[in-house]
């Protein structure tokens, strides 16, 4: 799966950077006739596939379950995190996430109960994207991944690095890492169950995912702090787009 998305990202890359003269789009957004392409494609699968599986699964699965199979993904993630941590120069957030990883793990039972946040060691949020930020690496052109989102050319960078490297079950592992994937998203889905009506009200919705990620992405690479230009009510989705 991770390689497959790498060569499919490669593949958008080159293609639409080709074409990005001569397509009308703008300086500021010079893939904008691929991304609201994209966008349309990720909003009726989502519409077809994703919200009615997402559905089945809330009434099937209690609400408890559902946030201890959340609890534990998040937990499988944690040495991600930490290593980005200190990839961006952060030690002692990276000993707060080992001992986030070492509790959940044990006393929170695999993870599925987050026990470190109820003793008030609170989760960070880290993945290569915003390491590569840190880095001063430029994000590059707004860029819509299939089935991912809304992203941009570091970022894309950062998403295939977590996919290949985000989780203990490695890819070879395919049949584990398959299921484990597909349940991790249906799970995630059914968290924000009705967030796509506030999507089909705006005038725009591709302008609006735009503007959110790029926000909610500046948010998270300054370590929460708002930038003073940031525009609230274009935020109303991070919660939507925020990995889980």
């Amino acid at each position: 799966m991770q390689r497959t998305f790498c060569c499919c990202l490669v593949v958008c890359l080159l293609a639409t950077t080709a074409g990005c003269a001569t397509n009308g789009a703008s300086h500021d957004d010079p893939l904008e006739n691929y991304n609201r392409a994209m966008t349309r494609f990720n909003i009726q699968f989502d519409e077809w596939v994703l919200a009615p599986t997402a559905r089945g699964y809330r009434r099937v699965v209690p609400g408890p379950v559902r946030g201890g199979i959340g609890n534990f993904f998040r937990n499988l993630r944690e040495p991600y995190v930490m290593v980005n941590d200190l990839l961006q120069g952060k030690p002692g957030a990276a000993g707060r996430d080992v001992g986030r990883f070492i509790i959940n793990t044990t006393l929170g039972i695999a993870g599925f109960a987050d026990v470190a946040t109820d003793l008030g060691i609170e989760r960070n949020d880290e993945d290569f994207g915003q390491t590569l930020a840190v880095w001063r690496v430029p994000p590059g052109p707004h860029l819509v991944l299939p089935l991912f989102g809304p992203s941009n050319i570091r970022d894309g960078v950062g998403v295939a690095t977590g996919l290949t490297y985000g989780s203990p079950i490695r890819p070879e592992d395919s049949d584990a890492h398959l299921g484990l994937s597909t349940l991790r998203v249906i799970n995630t889905r059914a968290r924000f169950l009705g967030t796509e009506k506030m999507l089909a009200l705006q005038p725009d919705p591709y302008l609006f995912l735009r503007e959110s990620y790029r926000q909610r992405r500046e948010i998270q690479i300054r370590d929460g702090v708002v930038p003073d230009d940031a525009d609230t009510e274009d935020m109303l989705l991070d919660e939507l787009l925020q990995d889980d």
